[in-house]
């Protein structure tokens, strides 16, 4: 994903964006005025910003493909050259700054003139937090599923959703066939660095619970029904190969040395789990 910070010079877009680069996992910054100077690029009239413009979303856009949360902070000022590179997961933002900007003074934006008629987020950067700008920013994506057995599957679906928004939780739910505990694969998930949520059993009506956030990733129709009557987006994710949380703990439970797919906190829960005999239910 790539948050374009476009405005005036002096506005804060560089201060903002390395600010949140803090903030966030995974995250890349890439200055306007950095590039400039790296290529020594002093030319502020069209073909010096176009090609500052060129050199500054290629990067951003190659590292976004890799996996970043890429924040670009430039004047950009032309529409056509920032829609060459940006699609409908990127985010552009208008910043402004109702306090006193000191490069106004000295001339920076005498012949400011951007086009920004396709740039739907305008923000004021008063009052500036991390935290304020992520929630108001970045979709909520939801990852809804078992993780009994977090595998390479798993981690294949979390990396897709990270390019929706860096805002993922995953939804853990209950399941009659679960051998690892609740709480503790929700200790173990969190342990890695991911947000978790307990979401309804499968029976029940997920509308409302959906509707906290704003996209989900799925690629089960079971679950995916669950979601059918919120305004929770479906974002399509196939499943990954032939890697099952099934077939690791059978792998598990028959003492299989090759177990690729999974971190070796995983296995040593599962095995613990397995192990462990459930108490029967007194009648």
């Amino acid at each position: 994903m790539i948050i374009a910070l476009l405005g005036k010079a002096g506005v804060g877009k560089t201060t903002i964006a390395k600010e949140m680069e803090k903030y966030i996992k995974d995250s890349f910054v890439i200055d306007g005025d950095e590039l400039r100077a790296e290529t020594a690029n002093l030319d502020i009239g069209a073909q010096g910003r176009e090609a500052n413009m060129h050199l500054g979303f290629e990067r951003a856009r190659r590292l976004s493909d890799l996996g970043f949360t890429v924040f670009i902070a430039m004047q950009a000022p032309f529409k056509n050259i920032r829609n060459m590179y940006l699609n409908s997961m990127d985010i552009q933002i208008e910043l402004t700054n109702s306090g006193e900007n000191p490069k106004d003074d000295k001339g920076y934006n005498k012949n400011f003139n951007p086009d920004y008629s396709d740039v739907l987020i305008t923000m004021d950067l008063q009052n500036f937090t991390p935290e304020k700008f992520y929630d108001l920013i970045f979709p909520k994506i939801l990852v809804p599923a078992r993780f009994q057995g977090f595998h390479k599957g798993h981690k294949v679906v979390l990396e897709e959703a990270k390019r929706i928004s860096p805002n993922i939780t995953i939804g853990l739910r209950v399941d009659g066939e679960d051998i690892i505990d609740l709480d503790k694969n929700i200790k173990l998930l969190e342990s890695k660095g991911y947000k978790t949520v307990k979401t309804p059993n499968i029976e029940e009506d997920w509308t409302e619970f959906a509707n906290n956030y704003d996209g989900y990733v799925q690629g089960n129709p079971m679950v995916i029904k669950k979601f059918e009557n919120s305004n929770c987006k479906l974002y399509h994710v196939p499943r990954y190969g032939d890697v099952s949380g099934t077939n690791i703990r059978n792998d598990v439970k028959n003492g299989s040395e090759v177990l690729n797919n999974v971190d070796e906190d995983v296995k040593k829960l599962i095995e613990e789990t397995i192990k462990k005999p459930k108490r029967k239910k007194k009648k």
